[in-house]
């Protein structure tokens, strides 16, 4: 998998999460929070709609009213004018984390669960539509709810999201319109995820890389639970369920952010910034006022920690790739700022995938960096290796047992120009142009021979001390050698050799 189709890939998505619309086609004429509506104890009247004129009701704005834990009666009043502009048939949106039956002008046209004062309440849906017939309508209209929400894991402050009404149709058109992109942004991030996991498990595999798996594959998991509640009709308590993993989800990827930031700049003081960052960032979205602030401080808390730590560590270096990684993650920073109303959504995600592009990219530049470092020490390496071999042979020069004419006979390995392999037997060329025999194959003289000699081609080894030029003719690559003999280079094995011969300042 090449790591330039994940990041065309992904900058791809971000291009296009930039023009997509965020809104449905018929927007919804929703109610006012700051409208006044009458609130009265489901027990005032449990059997059936209240007077609303009890003593213990109260008249209250509609975002104060709070079913948490209780049940309630809630009064909302409305003019026929507010229809004109509703395309038929009409319905009415509630997008709350309750349970409901509503009652217009009397008349009960549906409920969302079943409304208790104890843990018998059937739990209701967390986003629902009810038919209002054009035969209930009157000049002054009445709404009543009856709202409880009895097995509430956690308490919101502002439970009821919206109230409104609008052509009757699928809620879900108004919920999360950026689903569609979401998915596209969630394949993205898995893709990402599963390249970084088997490069992890390969020789390229490294603590970076196995961050960028994570930080990839908690994207993936973050973006699905926050744009479920567009895609699956599921139950208020399981919104609770979903508020907690989306902020659970937004710590660990803020904190696994700082932990690569550390481990890049801080190095030996890398756990001290990464606990400090911890640590802060707990305590910051345990006290936040709602979930929306507590998801955005998951990640700004931590760019905040790993900012003040770039610029600690910056102004001590002087290192320009560090300047870099600092205006990547202020501007980062700066844009959670500016979009604080909104960044919890679709644009939360847009940045993170703008953020992970930018370290797939640096993670390359750095990866390319330290293979040509690599090469060069490979190259100075083998550089040492043939002059260690070759003092070697002058102080004390290695015999090699060959036969001639029947006898047996030793010859020094330094006077060996080339060797030919010729069947079962090599043919031994020496400096002054003569000839000898070695009993056994080319592959078990290579294994005795120094590292002065290298294989040239399938049948030869050429002696490096010897080697005059590499020259070229017609796609066919010879050696010249001192005592003027030519020995052939096969084209596989051109680049290799023209690398060891520039490793041993042979020309």
């Amino acid at each position: 998998m090449n790591i330039n189709l994940v990041l065309y890939l992904v900058m791809a998505v971000c291009c296009s999460g930039a023009l997509g619309k965020a809104y449905a086609n018929q927007p919804l004429l929703p109610f006012s929070y700051d409208q006044a509506v009458t609130v009265c104890p489901w027990s005032v009247s449990p059997k059936e709609i209240p007077h609303f004129i009890e003593p213990q009701c109260h008249r209250v704005k509609l975002s104060e009213v709070d079913p948490q834990n209780q049940a309630v009666w809630v009064l909302l009043e409305f003019e026929r004018a507010k229809l004109a502009s509703i395309p038929r048939p009409i319905g009415l949106y509630l997008f709350a984390k309750t349970s409901s039956e509503i009652f217009f002008n009397g008349t009960k046209v549906g409920s969302n669960g079943l409304p208790a004062v104890d843990k018998a309440e059937q739990i209701g849906k967390m986003d629902t539509v009810f038919y209002l017939p054009d035969s209930l309508i009157k000049e002054s209209n009445r709404l009543v709810f009856g709202l409880s929400t009895q097995h509430s894991l956690i308490s919101l402050r502002y439970p009821i999201h919206f109230i409104g009404l609008g052509q009757f149709g699928d809620p879900k058109q108004y919920i999360q319109s950026f689903s569609g992109l979401g998915l596209i942004l969630v394949g993205a991030f898995l893709l990402g995820a599963l390249y970084f996991i088997s490069l992890s498990f390969g020789r390229y595999g490294n603590t970076s890389v196995r961050i960028f798996s994570a930080l990839c594959l908690l994207a993936a998991m973050q973006l699905s639970a926050e744009i479920s509640r567009g895609l699956v009709d599921y139950s208020y308590v399981w919104h609770d369920i979903r508020l907690f993993t989306v902020t659970a989800l937004s710590f660990l990827f803020g904190t696994l952010l700082l932990v690569y930031s550390s481990l890049k700049v801080a190095e030996k003081h890398a756990l001290h910034w990464i606990y400090i960052g911890t640590i802060v960032t707990l305590i910051i979205i345990i006290f936040a006022p709602g979930f929306d602030a507590k998801t955005t401080a998951g990640v700004f808390v931590p760019l905040l920690v790993s900012l003040v730590q770039l610029g600690y560590c910056w102004r001590r270096a002087k290192n320009n790739n560090l300047a870099a990684w600092f205006v990547v993650q202020l501007l980062v920073a700066a844009t959670v700022l500016f979009v604080a109303s909104s960044f919890h959504e679709i644009i939360h995600f847009v940045i993170i995938a703008l953020l992970l592009v930018y370290l797939f990219i640096r993670q390359a530049k750095e990866y390319r960096a330290q293979q040509v470092q690599l090469s060069s020490d490979q190259a100075h390496i083998a550089k040492l290796e043939f002059k260690l071999a070759q003092n070697k042979q002058l102080q004390s020069p290695s015999k090699l047992e060959v036969s001639i004419a029947g006898k047996t006979d030793y010859v020094v390995l330094t006077d060996i120009a080339f060797c030919k392999a010729a069947g079962d037997y090599v043919e031994l060329y020496m400096k002054d142009t003569t000839q000898k025999l070695f009993t056994g194959s080319l592959k078990q003289l290579e294994l005795t021979l120094p590292s002065i000699f290298v294989k040239t081609h399938c049948s030869y080894l050429t002696n490096l001390n010897e080697v005059v030029s590499l020259e070229s003719d017609n796609n066919q690559s010879n050696l010249k050698l001192t005592n003027g003999a030519s020995v052939p280079v096969s084209r596989r094995l051109v680049p290799s050799v023209r690398a060891t011969l520039k490793a041993s300042n042979k020309p």
